[in-house]
């Protein structure tokens, strides 16, 4: 029994400690959003390289949306999850990463590791 107990601590411990590797916030929608996929990345700051580190992908978003960004969304896992960030969030109306077409916004202010309540919010384009 107490050895039970000791892996039930020590597996929430560690749940403690990958939720600390973690971005994470919400992502809104001002006005009517249009159809498309909803893409929330993460840059490196002040890095001309233009692949993001991490990438969560969803379709059909139901706004606002919650998210969280860590290690296991990484594009090239082998390239360490650690910031400082810029987080970026787009609706490709194509569903292609690459496409530009549609809503997107970024904050352009330094993310760490560990940052909560991020807020993200995307308008329609005129």
């Amino acid at each position: 029994m107490k050895v039970i107990l000791l892996l039930m601590v020590l597996i929430a411990q560690l749940s403690l400690v990958f939720a600390a590797d973690t971005v994470s916030g919400t992502v809104r929608f001002e006005g009517k959003p249009p159809a498309g996929v909803l893409f929330i990345m993460a840059k490196k700051y002040n890095s001309k390289m233009a692949m993001p580190l991490a990438v969560k992908k969803i379709e059909a978003p139901k706004f606002p949306v919650k998210f969280e960004l860590s290690q296991k969304d990484a594009m090239m896992k082998s390239i360490p999850f650690k910031g400082p960030f810029k987080i970026m969030a787009k609706i490709s109306p194509s569903g292609g990463a690459m496409d530009k077409s549609g809503p997107n916004v970024m904050l352009d202010i330094p993310v760490n590791i560990g940052h909560k309540d991020l807020e993200l919010v995307l308008k329609n384009q005129k």
